[in-house]
């Protein structure tokens, strides 16, 4: 999972504004910001004495410094600046390798300090675009456990009465967004993983991609149900999406959801090395384009196919590469999602999302779970 060569020095801010990358390099983070040295094959971490036990026992090793052993006095202990100056300094070094998101207080406290600093191209750690066997195997857990969430929050769905009024009721109360929100969030607890934004979007509210969904679910309408959860241990991200109707569809209803499956399927059977995200996306446009249904400004509202077809995934919920059109080549190792959807007012939205691994001849899922749109 980690990056070992650092062919110069590179100076990042764990805990704050390159988390994400201290985490893949020192499998080590912490609630408060602190610095991260990578030079010469170590990995160097400036952590308060209260951090130091867990960075001592971390693996493969770092070498954990605190503030004291920096020989700063009392006042200037908690100030990064001065840790990354006295660091350095202990180090030898003159120059250093920073981040675009570097703290601009840290640049020019280093600058003042007559180190030069130069900002490194994006990635700074390029190894987190192709996953390493370890990395698979904890996406591979956590999709499980999102796909597992994913049949409780159908399974209630399914249970649940149409009302006369045409709501949908569980136990003589109405089922809303909330209810089953927080079903899935209780199971994701006892799976030692959380997501604080799961979309359960029914109807109209489903037509705005990202609307998380308040409210009373309805019979005969489509549910969208997108939950992509962060595991706890790992930090690795699932991200699975679903959409379900309790009741009859509507003849619009199901051709759009048969037309946004198809267009998924033939998504998946693209997804291999040397196919670029740009390809993958323009069939699921074209799938779209076949089936008559277009995108763009009705009654001033976004409709259609709004979004791009998948992301990477990985540490963050939202990675490289992009399955776009600004989409590049795949390669083994890669880990996206294929999520086309459709969304009109007056009929709803329809989304499907799986997440698989590029392999070395194609793809593989990462976690299944059924695809019934009338459970």
């Amino acid at each position: 999972m980690n990056e070992k060569k650092y062919t110069s020095p590179l100076l990042l801010v764990g805990g704050g504004a390159d988390s994400i990358d201290v985490q893949y390099a020192a499998n080590f983070d912490a609630p408060d910001p602190f610095l991260f040295l990578g030079h010469k094959g170590e990995r160097i971490v400036v952590v308060s004495s209260l951090e130091l036990g867990r960075a001592q026992r971390v693996s493969p090793p770092l070498v954990p410094v605190s503030p004291e052993d920096l020989g700063l006095p009392k006042g200037k202990r908690r100030d990064l600046g001065q840790q990354a100056v006295a660091l350095l300094r202990q180090r030898g070094l003159s120059a250093v390798g920073v981040s675009a998101v570097c703290p601009v207080g840290l640049v020019r406290r280093l600058e003042s300090a007559g180190i030069k600093v130069t900002v490194r191209k994006d990635p700074v750690m390029p190894g987190r675009l192709c996953k390493a066997p370890a990395e698979i195997k904890a996406l591979r857990k956590i999709q499980r456990t999102t796909a597992k969430a994913m049949r409780a929050a159908v399974d209630l769905i399914r249970s649940s009465d149409i009302g006369k009024d045409g709501r949908l009721m569980v136990r003589g109360e109405a089922l809303t967004s909330e209810r089953v929100r927080a079903e899935v969030e209780l199971l994701l607890i006892r799976e030692n993983a959380r997501a604080d934004e799961i979309i359960v979007a029914g109807g109209d509210q489903a037509v705005d991609p990202h609307e998380r969904g308040t409210g009373v679910l309805y019979a005969h309408a489509p549910i969208v149900l997108d939950i992509f959860p962060r595991d706890r241990g790992s930090g690795y991200w699932g991200d699975m999406t679903r959409t379900v109707l309790r009741g009859k569809p509507s003849p619009a209803q199901r051709k759009l959801y048969r037309t946004v499956l198809d267009a998924q399927k033939q998504a998946l059977a693209l997804v291999a090395p040397g196919v670029t995200g740009k390809e993958i996306h323009q069939r699921v446009c074209d799938v779209f384009d076949a089936a008559g249904y277009e995108t763009g400004l009705i009654d001033g509202v976004p409709q259609g196919f709004i979004h791009s077809t998948g992301h990477g995934l990985g540490l963050e919920i939202h990675e490289n590469p992009s399955v776009s059109p600004a989409g590049g080549p795949l390669e083994p190792g890669q880990v996206i999602t294929i999520e086309p959807g459709l969304y009109y007012r007056g009929i709803g939205g329809v989304r499907i999302e799986d997440a698989v691994v590029v392999t070395e001849k194609g793809s593989s899922i990462l976690a299944t779970c059924p695809k019934v749109f009338v459970p």
